[in-house]
């Protein structure tokens, strides 16, 4: 099964132009032994008749001229001559071209038997000469009739039939050849045009997976397509509904939240307690409200629509890097050019930066390269930490998941920083994988493809 092609179009392809191309060739194949047949027949009674002209021809010349009659009338296909007795073996087989000579010469000889009518049909090779003639037909049989006149001497007759003819002639390839081109012409039309829907079908699930907000489906085409395509839109409308669902339920609990978090640090702050244990209770209601501060950026994040435009991503990953240098941070950018990417600059701009900040806290440093590529444009954050394990590369994408298990802050983050970065990267068609370096450090890998208009200028610097 992995001979045959992948897809429904070169599988459709591949059906009707082999059925089409066999079923053509049977067909030439028929047409030619039936054509074969009529053309024997026909070559068999054309000669029959011919034979009976010369003979009635010879028999009423007299005797002394019919040799110089018989020479004239002699061909390069057929050999006539006039003896005293018979140049035939007195035998005949029984088949078509006996009966043919018999019934075209009774009418002026009358009734011929073996006594006066020798027939023979051989397979002798004719001259090279005949090959040309019997309308440019290849020889094959050798016909040899022998018959007697009135006066006891006899007409030898030589003629050579054409045999069978090749049925894989040059028209007949050139046909097959035409019809070959037709079906490969119109079948690949015929079926990108039945096939063009499910193309659609799939960059539309495709885009759904990327981006929940995505325009729906056009509903044209046949009935079973705008049917599919309705049924599809009122999914992603469900699915959309879903997600903002719960992004305005999680905004709203959030939102919520900060007024009793404000209340019980004004009322902590005013507890006749102790230092130490006051000081521990505010710091839990800073963490709290910080909390509540992520998971309302997070629901910001996800409910945002940026419009795309063109960047720069070189400029912005410079900026970020030399933001993170300013505040004393060890990051660089390794790129000269411009890097021109069509994208959602604020989304992009939280994306680098959340990498670059996670790169600095936990592996001491970010270095930051673009790669671009004939799919588009990767971006690399690596870092010098001790990585992570391979078995959590994809667990730290999860919301509110920490590696570092503690409550601070400060150590562990909320666990929504590679969250929001995978959610920003694959609203623009791409993804964020991470891989731990051989040297050390971990390596965040940003990959943005070309549909959204990447092109650069220069190569990455070493």
């Amino acid at each position: 099964m992995k001979l045959l092609p992948d897809s429904i179009r070169t599988r459709t392809v591949f059906v009707l132009l082999v059925g089409l191309t066999v079923s053509h060739i049977g067909s030439t194949l028929v047409y030619s032994t039936d054509r074969d047949q009529a053309l024997v027949a026909a070559t068999e009674q054309s000669f029959a008749d011919k034979l009976a002209v010369l003979a009635v021809l010879i028999d009423n010349a007299p005797p002394t001229v019919r040799p110089q009659v018989a020479a004239a009338i002699s061909s390069p296909d057929l050999e006539v001559s006039w003896g005293p007795a018979s140049a035939v073996p007195p035998a005949h087989t029984d088949s078509q071209p006996y009966g043919l000579i018999q019934r075209s010469l009774g009418a002026h000889f009358g009734r011929l038997d073996d006594s006066n009518l020798h027939v023979v049909l051989s397979s002798a090779p004719p001259p090279a000469a005949a090959g040309h003639l019997l309308h440019g037909l290849p020889n094959g049989q050798v016909l040899q009739v022998a018959v007697g006149l009135t006066d006891a001497s006899w007409i030898n007759f030589r003629q050579h039939l054409p045999g069978a003819v090749n049925s894989w002639s040059l028209n007949s390839l050139l046909s097959t050849l035409v019809m070959v081109a037709a079906t490969l012409v119109l079948s690949c039309w015929a079926t990108g045009w039945i096939t063009a829907p499910l193309a659609g079908f799939a960059r539309a699930a495709e885009r759904l997976g990327m981006d929940v907000g995505a325009p729906p489906l056009p509903e044209d085409g046949p009935s079973e397509v705008r049917a599919a395509a309705r049924a599809f839109n009122q999914m992603q409308r469900r699915i959309r509904s879903f997600v903002d669902d719960r992004l305005q339920l999680l905004a709203a609990i959030s939102h919520d939240l900060r007024t009793p978090i404000t209340r019980l640090r004004l009322r902590t702050e005013q507890l006749p307690v102790a230092p130490e244990p006051q000081a521990k209770m505010l710091a839990d209601l800073d963490e709290m409200e910080r909390m509540v501060a992520s998971s309302l950026a997070f629901a910001k994040d996800e409910a945002t629509s940026e419009p795309r435009q063109a960047i720069d991503l070189s400029a912005l990953l410079g900026a970020i890097c030399d933001e993170a240098s300013d505040a004393g941070q060890d990051a660089e950018f390794a790129w000269d050019g411009r890097l021109v990417y069509r994208g959602r600059p604020l989304a992009l701009k939280r994306l680098f930066t959340n990498l670059v900040e996670n790169a600095v806290r936990y592996g001491g440093r970010a270095k930051v390269s673009a790669v671009r590529q004939t799919s588009g444009v990767r971006v690399l954050v690596e870092d010098e930490g001790p990585g992570i394990p391979e078995a959590q590369f994809e667990a730290v994408f999860k919301p509110f998941f920490r590696l570092e298990q503690s409550r601070n802050r400060r150590t562990g983050g909320m666990g929504l920083g590679l969250a929001n970065t995978r959610t920003i990267a694959r609203a623009h068609g791409g993804d964020v994988s991470l891989e731990n370096r051989v040297e050390g450090g971990l390596r965040a890998i940003v990959s943005l493809p070309d549909d959204s208009g990447a092109t650069a200028t220069e190569e990455p610097s070493a």
